[in-house]
């Protein structure tokens, strides 16, 4: 499962329509997430950032993640985001086994005479 999290910015609009309606847009983010088979991990609003909201999701794959997040772009939601891939203390253990093996047939480049 891949890890990511989301920052937006709410656009006007969707800011405004939030606070006027009250409307509950974690459970939102996790009936999008449940339906292209990831999870919500955690969901959290900012103060004094570039951003207002931060969320945290694991799904299957970059495809379910973009799956998840396009119908909120599309609708206007964010009028700026940025995803950023995560990883565990596991994946880094992981991969430095993997590096091992790789270090013991990888071959720098050198300088030329």
């Amino acid at each position: 499962m891949a890890l990511f999290m989301l920052m937006g910015k709410y656009s006007p609009e969707a800011m405004k329509a939030i606070l006027e309606t009250g409307s509950d847009r974690e459970a939102a983010a996790k009936k999008a997430l449940e339906a292209a088979g990831g999870k919500l991990l955690g969901f959290y609003g900012m103060f004094g950032q570039d951003y207002n909201v931060a969320i945290v999701a694991e799904v299957p794959g970059n495809a379910e993640y973009i799956g998840a997040i396009a119908p909120a772009l599309m609708a206007g939601t964010f009028a700026a985001f940025k995803s950023i891939p995560l990883y565990t203390a596991g994946d880094v253990v992981k991969g430095s086994q993997i590096a091992k093996k790789v270090g013991a047939v990888y071959s720098p480049p050198t300088k030329s005479r």
